[in-house]
């Protein structure tokens, strides 16, 4: 995984197999450090407004906290069982967090660090991705040929829609207010998130 920190124009990369992320100068494309996370880091997000990176670890249940102006670690956070994907909501200044083995989203503070609710969604939820339009998080669940959708504000439940076989990837598009949801049956589901409906599958 890799990710973007626009605070201070580094890229962090996730070392899946090195327990650590490596974290490279925007300006130089040099290594200014590593940072030692938990077991198998599989996913990255950025929190601009704290300038911190979070860090899931697959095999850790936990996410990593680093600050992004001195690459330390300031926070280890448990989470659910096998997490594996991140997102961040600007709006609410939290970090969602899927459990992948956990059927259930943790939705971290990103002021405090701190697991503020957890969400039950379908199986092997695998994939996030935030509509900042309407603030909403939307996660594919791999296992349950479905996409939650989570209010952003209350954390609640809004909707569950039918994808198509196990949902692994998601973007959001600004211009149509809608989420595109790849899935390994070779198509995308196209959602559009006033009513949060399947508008088209393009195969």
């Amino acid at each position: 995984a890799l990710c973007y920190d626009s605070v201070n124009n580094r890229v962090h990369c996730a070392n899946y197999d090195g327990a650590s992320v490596t974290v490279i100068d925007g300006a130089t494309n040099g290594v200014a450090g590593t940072v030692t996370v938990g077991t198998q880091p599989r996913a990255l997000c950025s929190n601009p407004l704290n300038n911190k990176i979070y860090c899931a670890n697959n095999l850790g249940s936990s996410v990593t906290v680093i600050d992004g102006a001195t690459g330390s670690v300031i926070a280890t956070v448990p989470v659910g069982n096998g997490p594996y994907a991140l997102c961040y909501n600007r709006q609410s200044n939290k970090v969602y967090c899927a459990n992948s083995l956990g059927g259930s989203v943790s939705v971290i503070s990103g002021a405090t660090d701190s697991v503020v609710a957890t969400v039950t969604t379908g199986s092997n939820p695998c994939a996030l991705c935030y509509n900042p339009q309407s603030n909403k998080v939307y996660c594919g669940n791999g296992g349950s040929n479905n996409v939650t959708v989570i209010d952003g504000a209350t954390d609640a439940v809004l909707a569950t829609v039918a994808a198509g076989v196990s949902p692994c990837a998601l973007c959001y598009d600004a211009k149509h207010n809608a989420v595109y949801c790849a899935n390994q049956g070779a198509t995308v589901t196209v959602i559009g998130c006033g009513a949060d409906s399947v508008i088209a599958t393009v195969t």
